[in-house]
């Protein structure tokens, strides 16, 4: 019974990360954003957030163009202020808190650089490799848990000594089930990256 909260609990800081990750200076809403200043297009920031962000995303650009003229400190007060408008108004669109920019170089482990090299390349390789690899590497782990409590736990425990062995069994059995479901729920689940308008 504890695999589905960790699972639940794998799965909320994979989500959480994600979106961390859009709030961190090199994620991919403060480079659209960054993009977008050094170009003056605007339009490359605005696919980040909704429809109806675009308007204060617009009015903040044309702010930052006309403080980034005024030297090399106005420039980076004018771009941080960009940016954080932007990734502002892209977390609303998903329904999520904005608290802030966290620094460039955090580590969110080997999913994220996976999906995103699938992105860039158009090949799952990278991300199959590594998905199949720690599906693999659970089912094992669960597996040899419920072999394990198999071995000391008696499928018909005739004597009142042999039951808490055999709830451990029970236990480790449906863990497994539970388990698997759980990945079968993500799999087939709702995305986690959603724009609200």
């Amino acid at each position: 019974m504890l695999a589905a909260p960790v699972l639940a609990a794998g799965l909320l800081f994979g989500l959480q990360s994600a979106h961390a990750h859009c709030d961190s200076l090199d994620g991919p809403v403060a480079k659209a954003a960054i993009a977008a200043l050094e170009s003056g297009n605007v339009n490359l920031a605005l696919p980040y957030a909704p429809a109806t962000a675009e308007s204060e995303i617009r009015d903040a650009f044309a702010q930052s163009l006309k403080v980034r003229a005024l030297g090399p400190e106005a420039k980076m007060l004018a771009d941080r202020t960009f940016i954080e408008t932007t990734v502002r108004l892209h977390r609303a669109g998903e329904g999520a808190t904005y608290t802030g920019l966290k620094p460039a170089g955090i580590d969110y482990g080997p999913a994220i650089p996976a999906a995103e090299r699938a992105v860039e390349t158009g090949s799952l390789v990278p991300v199959k490799a590594l998905l199949v690899e720690e599906l693999e590497h659970g089912l094992r782990e669960q597996l040899a848990h419920v072999q394990e409590a198999q071995k000391e736990g008696l499928k018909e425990p005739k004597a009142t000594r042999e039951v808490p062995a055999a709830r451990e069994r029970v236990s480790a059995e449906l863990e497994f089930v539970t388990y698997v479901e759980g990945l079968h729920q993500a799999i087939h689940g709702a995305p986690g990256h959603e724009h609200k308008d």
